[in-house]
């Protein structure tokens, strides 16, 4: 009996705890009052707001602002057939005429590039604007001076490739020089050296 009693006042005052000091219970669907903060009690911190981070922006005009336009290129040379200065189009390649010095080499065996001197093969100077066939002094071949070739970067191009192909009957020993870019590059050198008459 005495034991039954003593946990009617265990449930009895467990009871009054949880409902507060005033030992009344809540009325049905009632919130419990919130217990008074002592001081020690600390909540966790709101997290701050972070702001957004800004999307960085293209470097674009405005759209009142007219685009920069590229500057319009400046017209080649004189002469250089599109190239820089000191280089020719020949044939759809630059050439070069430091670079066809070396291949000039191959020339000057025969031919200079100085007025009214003949080697083996006539003088070079003047050449471009010239009828083959035609340095007074030099004994051609009748194909050559038959040729009714004037002699321009374009022809001397493909002459230089095979001198028989392109003048069949020509009595120049020359084979020829098959590089395209060599063939480009010595053209440029005779034409900045003298074959250009001036």
């Amino acid at each position: 009996m005495r034991t039954t009693s003593f946990f009617a006042a265990l449930i009895a005052s467990t009871a009054l705890v949880a409902c507060g000091d005033s030992g009344e219970q809540p009325a049905s669907g009632a919130q419990p009052a919130e217990p008074e903060s002592t001081g020690a009690e600390t909540s966790a911190p709101e997290p701050a707001e972070t702001p957004a981070a800004e999307e960085p922006v293209a470097d674009e005009p405005a759209m009142d602002e007219p685009a920069m336009e590229e500057p319009a290129a400046e017209a080649p040379p004189a002469g250089s057939g599109g190239a820089s200065e000191g280089e020719y189009l020949i044939a759809g390649l630059t050439g070069d005429p430091a670079a066809g010095r070396r291949v000039f080499v191959r020339c000057q065996t025969c031919h200079v590039i100085e007025e009214g001197v003949n080697r083996v093969g006539p003088s070079l100077y003047g050449i471009f604007g010239r009828t083959a066939g035609t340095v007074e002094g030099f004994r051609y071949s009748s194909a050559n001076a038959n040729s009714g070739v004037v002699w321009d970067a374009e022809n001397m191009f493909e002459y230089l490739e095979n001198p028989r192909a392109f003048i069949p009957g020509t009595i120049m020993a020359f084979p020829g020089i098959r590089s395209a870019q060599e063939r480009a590059d010595v053209i440029a050198y005779i034409k900045d050296n003298g074959g250009v008459a001036q």
